[in-house]
């Protein structure tokens, strides 16, 4: 039989239930702006009744409250981290070409590169009229040298921009090492608060928005199960569950621990117009060291797209089969599939080498080329490794070496600024092999180029070696042979130190306008070398994509196509991203117009608990005071 106070516990139950609500309600009210948070609703069920033993079954005893419950939905989660990645490395390769594209300064502006090589045709017009004239010869002068010093500024801010990626990326490996650590941090709060049965919603939102900062970094993937009380077969789920975040496919934080990231510079160039101090990313030991490389190309996020665009090198890699190595001198002998033109070969002097899947110092390097200037048959000499206690030691090589694979580098099928800055070295050494020939190689009839002197011709255009003196590029790699990487050659010149020769900046008489015959006949206003330099400028031969200018523009065309294609694709996401954002917050946003109305409910509910229990007062007060016994 009921207890005589059943209907009282009832209503009780009644105004607990509906305040809880109404707690709740005001709780999603005041969060309704907070980031990442998920609303939250009070879960009931029926209270278990009491049976009467009668044929009319079982009372009822009220409404019990479960559980306070935030409204997520892990599957619309899991498909906003993996888009997030995405479109956060789009936007990264969308931002940073777009800079590049800017130093080009090419689209809408009187400032670009097209602006000088007019200059530069105006002026040699003006030296074709006025051979003779050092006004003419001054002004030519400037406006060769303004032309190298465009391209030098350019590779230099390529540079910079390199930079200030590699700055960006480690500010993320440190961002990415504090998320680590709060994750795994709020993992342990939320295990703690659900073992003594309680809900730990508002920290497990802390957490989710956390791996949502962390996802637009990295490829994220979350997995959540119960902790176990027990052990094998005996074990058993705990109320607590523990989650585990893997990023870039490696376990970053579970319920024991949580990784880092470390920086490490490289002591070594990669390319031969990198910047110095470029880092790589490493998991960091327990000891602080740098232990296995971190894996970041293969998968997606803003440090992808960073790395993409700071070691970009379109897959134009250093890349061939070991024939031969020595241990004394330590050396190793390296053939390409396909001969390289030196005027596109872009491998450090000083460097890094991997053979058979592990890295060698090398200092200094061989090659054989042939009268076209291809090379092939390097050899990696002064060799060195790091033994097991990181120790530079002279390198070993195993037995079984020959015919594995070697390599400079890695491939990066991206178009980043190595690939850019492979462009303009190839520009300077090309050009400037083309107008060097026209200014100091004999025609083979007994004429050659000579200065108004008529002292042979100077290189036109060349760069400043480490003692101040200019290197010598005139007849470098003629026919075949073998030359080092120290020895003057057009390998020596890049976008960074191309210059317009000293001598002729200094005094305008070595510029190189005639042949020695003409000079030996009076012939001063003979001009036969300035017609073909200005030919040259135009000579739809002089690179495969045809003249200077055509090459210049194919570059930029490139780039403009890769940034338009970015933008697309960031566009893409975004628009991706902002679809699913929106399904996730139809769960778990909070809606004011919806709590409004709950609130209304929720009160008027709690107001009928309460008009239950005063009309029960009524009864109990004429049941016990005002009834005679």
């Amino acid at each position: 039989m009921p207890s005589t106070f059943l209907g009282l516990n009832t209503g009780l139950s009644g105004l607990n239930y509906f305040q809880n609500a109404l707690n709740t309600t005001s709780h999603n009210i005041s969060n309704a702006n907070t980031t990442g948070y998920s609303r939250q609703q009070v879960l009931a069920t029926a209270s278990d009744p009491l049976s009467y033993h009668q044929r009319y079954g079982m009372m009822g005893t009220g409404v019990t409250a479960v559980s306070i419950d935030r409204l997520r939905e892990v599957f619309y989660d899991n498909k906003y981290w993996n888009v997030s990645a995405k479109q956060a490395q789009y936007e990264a390769q969308y931002e940073k070409l777009y800079s590049l594209e800017t130093y080009m300064n090419e689209i809408g502006s009187d400032a670009g590169y097209t602006k000088w090589m007019s200059g530069l045709s105006d002026a040699l017009q003006d030296l074709a009229d006025n051979p003779s004239d050092y006004t003419t010869r001054i002004s030519f002068t400037l406006g060769a040298d303004s032309f190298t010093d465009v391209v030098n500024e350019l590779a230099n801010n390529f540079q910079n921009e390199q930079k200030s990626i590699n700055d960006e990326m480690e500010l993320i490996v440190s961002d990415i090492n504090s998320l680590s650590k709060q994750i795994y941090e709020l993992t342990q709060q939320i295990i703690n608060v659900e073992l003594k049965g309680g809900s730990a919603n508002d920290l497990r939102d802390k957490r989710d928005v956390c791996i949502d900062r962390l996802s637009e970094y990295v490829t994220v993937e979350v997995e959540e199960h119960s902790l176990m009380y027990g052990v094998g077969k005996d074990s058993v789920p705990s109320n607590a569950t523990t989650m585990s975040v893997r990023i870039n496919g490696q376990l970053l934080v579970d319920e024991m621990e949580y990784k880092e990231l470390k920086i490490a510079p490289r002591e070594q160039k990669l390319n031969q117009n990198d910047v110095d101090g470029l880092v790589d990313i490493y998991w960091k030991c327990a000891d602080g060291t740098a232990g296995e490389r971190f894996n970041v190309t293969k998968y997606t996020g803003r440090l992808t797209g960073l790395m993409n665009i700071r070691d970009g090198n379109n897959g134009e890699v250093f890349a061939g089969t070991i024939t031969a190595v020595s241990d004394n001198p330590p050396s190793a002998k390296i053939e390409l599939p396909k001969d390289v033109h030196i005027n596109v070969l872009n491998i450090p002097e000083q460097g890094t080498i991997t053979l058979n899947g592990r890295d060698y110092l090398y200092d200094g390097w061989t090659a054989e080329y042939d009268e076209n200037g291809y090379l092939n048959n390097f050899e990696f000499q002064n060799m060195t490794m790091m033994n097991e206690n990181n120790v530079e030691v002279s390198a070993l090589f195993p037995n079984n070496m020959v015919g594995y694979s070697g390599r400079i580098g890695e491939s990066n099928r991206f178009k980043g600024i190595p690939y850019y800055m492979a462009r303009l070295n190839e520009l300077v050494r090309t050009f400037s092999k083309y107008m060097n020939d026209l200014t100091t190689k004999p025609l083979g009839d007994g004429r050659y180029p000579v200065d108004e002197n008529g002292d042979p011709g100077l290189d036109m255009f060349t760069a400043v070696q480490p003692t101040g003196d200019d290197y010598v590029l005139a007849g470098t790699l003629d026919g075949n042979g073998t030359f080092t990487a120290t020895e003057s050659s057009y390998y020596k010149l890049t976008a960074l130190n191309w210059e317009l020769n000293s001598s002729w900046k200094k005094d305008p008489s070595k510029v190189v306008v005639f042949y020695n015959d003409d000079q030996a006949q009076g012939n001063i206003d003979h001009r036969p070398v300035v017609d073909k330099i200005i030919f040259g400028m135009t000579d739809m031969t002089m690179f495969e994509k045809g003249s200077v200018t055509h090459f210049l523009q194919s570059v930029t065309t490139n780039l403009g196509v890769d940034i338009k294609k970015m933008e697309v694709f960031e566009a893409n996401q975004g628009d991706i991203k902002y679809t699913i954002d929106s399904q996730r917050k139809s769960i778990s946003g909070v809606d004011e117009n919806e709590e409004a109305s709950d609130l209304v409910k929720f009160q008027n509910l709690y107001d009928l608990a309460s008009k239950v229990i005063s009309v029960l007062n009524e009864v109990y007060d004429k049941l016990i005071n005002q009834t005679g016994v």
